[in-house]
């Protein structure tokens, strides 16, 4: 695949991960020279930060539907699990799974 003039951090979440996983093969390759395995690898890590924090933005934007007991949905915001205090649920009531 040829080299664009996109930076780690452009294109899709796919995309990423399809050149991140390219890079890792061109790097098991034993003829490199060490200097371009660790371009490589410096590439590869500015790859990973940049799907990490598209990871990190897709969670924010993920609601959860909650069904309730009458058989409505409700939509509620995805929980920040850092700002919980553990072993205490805030937010939303549970699920109702039974019904």
């Amino acid at each position: 695949m040829a080299k664009s003039g996109k930076s780690a951090g452009d294109g899709s979440f796919e995309e990423s991960l399809k050149l991140l996983e390219k890079l890792v093969e061109q790097m098991e390759s034993p003829e490199l020279p060490l200097e371009t395995i660790v371009e490589k690898y410096e590439a590869g890590m500015k790859m990973v930060a940049a799907c990490t924090e598209k990871l990190k933005v897709a969670e924010k934007r993920i609601s959860l539907l909650t069904k309730k007991k009458d058989g409505s949905i409700e939509e509620g915001e995805l929980e920040d699990s850092e700002a919980a205090p553990k072993g205490k649920k805030t937010g939303r009531a549970s699920p109702d799974l039974l019904s």
